[in-house]
């Protein structure tokens, strides 16, 4: 019907200004304003503060340390304060003040009945969308929410009146034409968005579930639907007797002529005081000599781009003549995994891309009396945690259950509390010895049927999902995976593609410290399928053929690097065991392993320095730790280039580093992969940092002393009614008041002539929104000219370091060089 149609247009577009958000065992960072990304960022931000009530804005308890220790330069403040007219911020003083009274307009949080209508939907929600936490799960969930929820709730003491729900209509769309058929597009617009907008996560992580449609599988058990969802809030609100306020009208022509805020000022000066720090480090600093240069390395290690793992690339390449190269975590190839034992896949690539191929790990060879150990050890071990989670849910069992068992989980408690480190070790040992590690290699084959006794019911689209990779496709990700990365020749007698994955312990938001090019999972499978590609016989002939020649001597190795721990764990390879180069490689890895905790233990709370490897095992293996690692707090830039551009640099762990050959890439393809997918990627991981750390409450999960798992997907702050969305608190500050990140907008730096960077601009509008819309800062390192450049938001393009202050075009809101810029 073409009301219904409507409808549902209508209801999309109040809901786009919500990004969407993925349950938590695949947590994947997102910026929560990506549905305001066609917007100006100063003009998203305001329209988020008047959506969501939160403030966009960094406020004075992080300013003023930034200003006292010299991170905002005063230089850098004056241009700001000058830019946005408003000449007397660029007193530090001043600024403080400002800060301090700036009042951010936005929604008020819900009172009385409009409180009541928010805690019943999200009690309803999460019984609807459970994904196996309940016990008892709710029924007639396949009818879709609203259907299934007029169904119980005539049961629900909390409704008053309860028997006008049985006069309902059993359409949710009839019930919406019927609420707000009559008023103007308008006005029903404002009214769906009040309702959307007032439970953000759930709505959040519905608009996921749509858009997942049949490719989720519990879409096919409780169907998502946007619709419903207002269905039934419009009914609650009818029977509670609430009319919902208007959400804050937006800014007029008038409103927008208002002075900048000071929170506006304050952030532009501190990301440009950090970017003209970083570019003047890139520009200036001659590389040293160094044994990753121009000899021939011993080995090459691909690592992720992620900004932890360039604290180990700098302290393994201090250790000896190692290279190391930084590439997207699922290392170019897009399939889902099965890991070895387990019935339900993951996709291990990029939420940008949805895999074609599902590749099973095999047990090697040699491991088959292991993998049969392994296999009934699983059985066992899942017998026993359904019997475990049956008695302790049983309205009877439960009482005899913690009767029988009480004495042993509370001596466990005291051994996990106290000695965690050995906590860990006994529990590990018990698990290896009933579930040993069992070696395991991907099966790359083609096979054109699933002929495995794997049960299918909750695999999703699996079944459509293509077993294995044909030669030529294996070919096409092994060439597109060494073009992207620049390794097409000089290939050393040891190539090592890392993943990684963090380590912790009581952690439902232990899938964020994965690999968000895996899809919040480990990245180690991936390794292995690149590693298995390359050393295929037909593989390397295949790309023999095309160019890049693989010296027979060439060992791919696959390994995972433990983000919480440091440790690097190279899998098993007999053929590059025997090695002396394979041995010194253990001893470097180890001796990296050690000296790069150091460095992290002194930003974590309570380390001791003395013993940092210690430190950070204990901190893995705590199940009190809130903080066991920073993540990716800190992140503030993009690096696309080759590593002679950042090896002489101490980076902090800041960065992301993607390794790139301009001279390997004439027509700039390459480059716009890399700008189009990894530097995106980039953006939403800075954005979710930017703003949970701005204000937590609004677009972070806040603190998890409180947290509550919810249906198997999130978590609830306390006994609020909405699904937490967004970082932690403990994820970026040491402390209330005290951030650990520093919330700026992310740079790109890339090192590529002009015209090349230029030409993908003009071709992706994804890039021209992000630079022209101020979501990312743009600099250009011109190799053939030996230029360094800045776009603005026009852009124009302007000298990176001008040797003068510079100067403020108001018209363009961008700084202008008064460096004059040669033809």
């Amino acid at each position: 019907m073409p009301e219904t149609a409507r409808l549902l247009a209508e209801i999309e577009a109040a809901a786009a200004c919500i990004a969407p958000w993925r349950p938590l065992h695949t947590m994947i960072a997102i910026n929560p304003l990506q549905g305001l990304e066609d917007l100006p960022f100063e003009a998203a931000t305001a329209e988020a503060a008047r959506l969501f009530g939160g403030r966009p804005w960094p406020d004075a308890g992080m300013v003023a340390p930034a200003l006292a220790d010299g991170r905002i330069s005063t230089t850098m403040l004056t241009v700001a304060a000058l830019r946005h007219g408003r000449p007397e911020l660029a007193d530090p003083d001043r600024l403080i003040k400002a800060l301090r009274h700036e009042v951010v307009p936005g929604r008020q949080a819900a009172i009385g009945a409009a409180a009541d209508l928010d805690r019943l939907t999200g009690f309803w929600l999460a019984a609807f969308l459970d994904q196996g936490q309940a016990t008892w799960a709710m029924p007639d969930r396949e009818l879709g929410f609203y259907r299934a929820w007029r169904r119980l709730a005539r049961h629900d003491r909390a409704i008053p009146d309860r028997r006008r729900i049985d006069r309902l209509p059993d359409d949710p769309a009839v019930l919406v034409h019927q609420r707000l058929g009559g008023l103007d597009a308008a006005t029903r617009e404002d009214i769906i968005r009040a309702h959307l907008v007032a439970l953000p996560g759930w709505v959040a992580h519905l608009r996921w579930r749509v858009a997942e449609g049949g490719h989720h599988p519990w879409n096919a058990v409780a169907p998502a639907s946007l619709l419903d969802y207002v269905a039934v809030r419009l009914a609650l609100a009818d029977l509670l007797g609430v009319t919902l306020p208007p959400v804050a009208a937006p800014a007029g022509p008038a409103d927008r002529r208002l002075r900048a805020p000071a929170g506006l000022v304050a952030l532009e000066a501190w990301e440009e005081s950090h970017r003209q720090r970083l570019l003047t480090m890139l520009t200036s600093t001659p590389p040293a000599a160094d044994a990753g240069g121009s000899a021939q390395p011993l080995g090459q290690i691909v690592l992720c781009i992620d900004v932890r793992s360039e604290v180990l690339r700098r302290h393994l390449e201090a250790t000896g003549p190692w290279a190391t190269l930084g590439f997207a975590g699922f290392f170019g190839v897009p399939v889902a995994v099965r890991p070895f034992g387990e019935d339900d896949p993951h996709a291990s690539c990029p939420v940008l891309l949805r895999p074609r191929h599902l590749v099973d790990e095999h047990p090697l060879p040699e491991a088959a009396d292991l993998a049969v150990r392994h296999l009934a050890g699983r059985r066992r071990l899942g017998g026993l945690k359904s019997l475990v989670k049956e008695l302790k849910a049983g309205v009877a069992g439960s009482f005899g259950y913690i009767e029988a068992t009480g004495l042993a989980h509370g001596a466990a408690m005291m051994l996990r509390t106290l000695t965690p480190r050995l906590a860990e070790r006994l529990s590990t040992g018990f698990g290896r010895a009933v579930m040993p590690e069992v070696p395991v290699a991907p099966g790359l084959d083609l096979h054109h049927d699933h002929d495995h006794d794997h049960d299918h019911h909750h695999h999703g689209d699996a079944e459509d999902l293509i077993l294995g990779l044909s030669p030529a496709e294996q070919a096409f990700f092994a060439e597109g995976a060494l073009r992207v990365m620049g390794l097409t020749k000089g290939f050393a007698e040891l190539v090592v593609f890392c993943g990684h994955g963090g380590h912790t312990v009581n952690n439902v938001f232990a899938s964020g410290l994965d690999c968000g090019a895996c899809g919040g999972n480990r990245g180690g499978p991936n390794a292995r399928i690149l590693a298995a590609l390359l050393n295929a016989p037909a593989v390397r002939a295949a790309l023999a053929a095309r160019g890049i020649v693989i010296p027979e001597a060439t060992r791919f190795l696959s390994a995972e690097h433990d983000t919480t721990t440091d440790r690097v764990s190279l899998d098993p390879d007999p053929v590059a065991a025997s090695r002396q180069s394979f041995r010194r490689l253990q001893a470097d890895l180890d001796r990296a392993r050690r000296a790069a905790p150091a460095e992290r233990a002194s930003h974590l709370t309570g380390a001791d320095p003395a013993d940092p490897v210690r430190a950070v095992e204990k901190r893995a293996a705590d199940w009190s730790e809130v903080r066991p690692e920073w993540a990716l707090a800190g992140n503030a830039a993009f690096i696309v280039g080759d590593r002679a551009l950042t090896r002489h640099l101490d980076l902090g762990g800041r960065i992301f580093l993607h390794s790139y050959d301009w001279q390997a890439d004439a027509d700039g393809r390459l480059l716009e992969v890399i700008l189009t997918a990894p530097m995106v990627v980039a953006e939403w991981i800075n954005t979710q940092y930017l703003f949970s750390t701005l204000d937590n409450d609004t677009w972070g999960a806040g603190s998890k002393t409180i947290h509550d798992p919810v249906a198997g997907l999130g978590v609830l702050k306390g006994n609020g009614p909405d699904l937490a969305v967004g970082l932690p608190l403990q994820s970026v500050m040491v402390a209330d008041g005290q951030i650990r990140h520093e919330p700026l907008r992310l740079m790109a730096v890339v090192q590529a002539p002009r015209a090349r960077v230029e030409a993908a601009i003009e071709r992706h509008a994804v890039l021209s929104t992000l630079f022209d819309n101020g979501w990312v800062a743009l600099a250009v390192l011109d190799p053939e000219t030996g230029c360094s450049w800045r776009r603005d938001r026009n852009g124009t393009w302007l000298q990176a370091l001008p040797e003068q202050p510079p100067e403020v075009t108001s018209e363009s809101g961008a700084l202008a060089s008064a460096t004059p810029i040669p033809a």
